[in-house]
């Protein structure tokens, strides 16, 4: 037996070497990247069943793809989205929330958008941005991405005129005036999107033998995969049930006698007697949707269906042969706040609506990447952008969005698509990763170098002097000429072969924020963030807070020091410890075992310390002194920024300010905008 176990690992691992030589050979492949906002890490079906209903399409990728176990965000918005496209952690931008005039992503450092372009990807960016535009030169379109079209901020109202600014490459759009490449069923009316946007459902098939063709097969399109059923009527209701199948082959008398296919259907006689093959018919199509009116708003449409429709509209207008392969970056601004309805909500419960109404959407856009014969060429990656928090439910991890507990922090995630390996699809991968590691990855795939460093290295911090003057926000690492690298990490070679890696393979210490490392099975939490204040319970599925008891009432509970105060992690006070926490066997964290283990405190502590040394926010918010550390110098010797002031450009804010009023709203970048360079503010 033993050696058929060694025989086992060794074809596995074959297995694996072959698939990773034919995905540098084969086609650079189709990438899709969803940010679901502020989703709960139990508010889909991904981990929590009764959420299926409202999350159908979303729960169905996750179980035909890999479900990420341990991938890490930060606990709030702009700093995770900052760090998907920079590929730097959190504190190598800051943790701050972005405003517009946020100068966060240094423009010396290229996005992932940027990557990919150079790879020769047509690169799309639908929904919210949220991270920081204080020039020209910090909006997605110069950045790689074709189209780029969402809101700067939060999102605010998610229809109507309270939202927030909805830009589309270079400019703001208020009206559909200035809105160019619009959808066509932007702005339909309430009960026309409800009619003719109804949930995407596996539809039963319409399975008449009449239209069946007996003693044929059906050589054409790939197998999804291959069912035992006793009947040809159950064979076609088997395709009728599964997502993306086009049409069927039943075969009597042979293993997997139900072939459930997709692509194209070309049926012809069978060499040998008693096959059947039909078609998917599905039920009556619905009747063809209206013309948006020319009166319509887009503008204000529902921000779901908006980017929504957008996305598909991509997809469908990408051409193969010119176009490249196809990135789409989609980033809904649910299930935010404010909860509004969704149209045509079929769940009695608005927060589920609204996730419903996003997945819906998903749902059209893996069909519409399957009907251009795309997906099967696909990756898709799903996150949410933090934890869950109001509504949202993070069960069985402890906290919400804005805590450092698991369930601000760690979230639902996945990678599905067609270019996942048929042995890996339906598993899990425990590997910790953290949303920086998609630059990489995608990089690679991409077949480009995801590698940014900058021209020289930041000064080094190697004794207590320097390491307290950088806490003090005395000592500039960075100087004039140096940025963050990249922290992330391919992890694709993870993925595919999951039982090589151990969990610490892509960041043996990774540090989510200044003042959470984890390193392997370790957690060590100093304290809370300084910001807004923090639910240190647990919240079950039935949405009921439990307060800790005696036991889990713990040192790190307490906020943090001020920003001003200190950028180093220090507790509320001197007289506390951090907590740790072996977050794989107690991923609630309800033990703290700093007590037991002090020496690994210690070290993970002087660890973090010195990370956090070489930490950048370039606005001040994690700093004394008005926030002037780290970044170069600017031309009025006292704005803080990140970039160089050439790379910003002229900065005229009334002049600015006047030219995005005139669109509808003065809301916008002020540096570097055409025809306002004549003055600097």
């Amino acid at each position: 037996r033993g050696s058929t176990d060694a025989r086992d690992v060794m074809l596995g691992r074959v297995a694996v070497l072959v698939a990773a030589a034919a995905a540098q050979s084969a086609p650079k492949p189709h990438i899709i990247s969803i940010l679901q906002d502020d989703l709960g890490y139990a508010d889909s079906g991904v981990h929590n069943t009764a959420a299926v209903a409202w999350s159908g399409n979303i729960t169905a990728l996750a179980k035909e793809g890999i479900v990420l176990l341990n991938h890490y965000t930060h606990w709030h918005c702009s700093p995770t989205r900052r760090s998907f496209l920079s590929g730097r952690l959190p504190i190598h931008h800051g943790e701050q929330l972005s405003s517009n005039g946020g100068d966060d992503i240094d423009l010396r450092m290229s996005w992932v958008s940027d990557k990919l372009a150079s790879a020769g990807y047509s690169c799309h960016w639908f929904g919210k941005m949220h991270t920081g535009f204080r020039s020209m030169n910090h909006l997605g379109h110069n950045h790689g991405f074709k189209t780029n079209v969402g809101s700067l901020q939060t999102g605010g109202a998610y229809s109507g005129p309270g939202h927030d600014t909805r830009w589309q490459d270079l400019h703001p759009i208020w009206t559909d005036s200035q809105f160019t490449n619009k959808p066509q069923q932007c702005s339909w009316s309430v009960e026309e999107r409800a009619k003719y946007g109804p949930p995407r459902t596996a539809a039963a098939a319409t399975c008449d033998p009449s239209t069946w063709h007996n003693n044929s097969v059906a050589p054409s399109g790939k197998a999804i995969k291959f069912d035992d059923v006793n009947t040809a009527g159950d064979c076609c209701a088997a395709c009728g049930a599964t997502s993306g199948c086009s049409h069927w082959v039943f075969q009597p008398n042979t293993s997997g006698n139900c072939h459930i296919k997709s692509g194209t259907v070309k049926i012809g006689p069978s060499p040998s007697p008693g096959s059947t093959a039909g078609t998917n018919t599905g039920p009556p199509a619905p009747p063809a949707p209206p013309t948006a009116p020319t009166s319509a708003t887009c503008t204000n449409e529902y921000s779901t269906d908006l980017w929504g429709q957008l996305a598909v509209q991509a997809a469908d207008q990408h051409n193969l042969s010119t176009d490249g392969q196809l990135y789409i970056h989609l980033c809904f601004e649910a299930v935010h706040t404010p909860y509004d309805k969704a149209p045509g909500d079929p769940t009695g419960n608005v927060y589920h609506g609204m996730l419903w109404r996003a997945d819906w959407f998903i749902g059209q856009l893996v069909d519409k990447l399957k009907a251009k014969e795309m997906y099967d060429n696909t990756l898709i990656v799903y996150s949410a952008d933090n934890g869950g928090t109001v509504d949202g439910i993070n069960f069985p991890l402890r906290g919400e969005k804005h805590s450092n507990w698991e369930g601000g922090m760690r979230t639902v995630a996945f990678v599905s698509g067609g270019l996942i390996p048929t042995n890996l699809r339906g598993t899990s991968n425990s590997v910790t990763m953290h949303i920086v590691d998609w630059y990489a990855t995608f990089s690679y795939l991409a077949g480009v170098s995801g590698k940014d460093d900058p021209p020289t290295p930041p000064l080094p911090v190697t004794n207590p002097s320097d390491q307290a003057r950088a806490a003090a926000g005395l000592l500039n690492v960075y100087g004039e000429g140096s940025f963050p690298a990249v922290d992330g990490v391919n992890v694709w070679p993870m993925l595919l072969d999951p039982s090589s890696h151990a969990i610490d393979s892509a960041h043996p210490q990774l540090v989510l924020s200044k003042e959470v490392l984890i390193a392997g099975k370790w957690k060590l939490l100093v304290s809370q963030p300084h910001f807004k204040s923090q639910n240190n319970g647990w919240k079950s599925l039935d949405g009921q807070w439990r307060l800790p008891n005696a036991s889990e009432t713990v040192p790190c509970m307490q906020q943090d020091l001020a920003p001003s105060a200190s950028s180093l992690p220090v507790p509320a006070s001197v007289n506390l410890r951090p907590c740790l926490f072996d977050i794989r066997a107690d991923p609630g964290e309800h033990v703290d075992v700093a007590e037991a283990n002090m020496d690994v405190v210690a070290q993970l502590w002087a660890t973090l310390n010195q990370s956090i040394a070489y930490q950048r926010d370039c606005n001040g918010w994690s700093y004394s002194g008005g926030g002037k550390i780290p970044g170069p110098t600017q031309g009025d010797g006292n704005t803080t920024s990140c970039s160089p002031a050439a790379k910003i450009g002229f900065c005229n804010s009334d002049c600015a300010n006047a030219k995005w009023k005139s669109y509808g709203k003065a809301d916008g970048p002020i540096c570097d905008v055409p025809n306002c360079t004549s003055t600097v503010f």
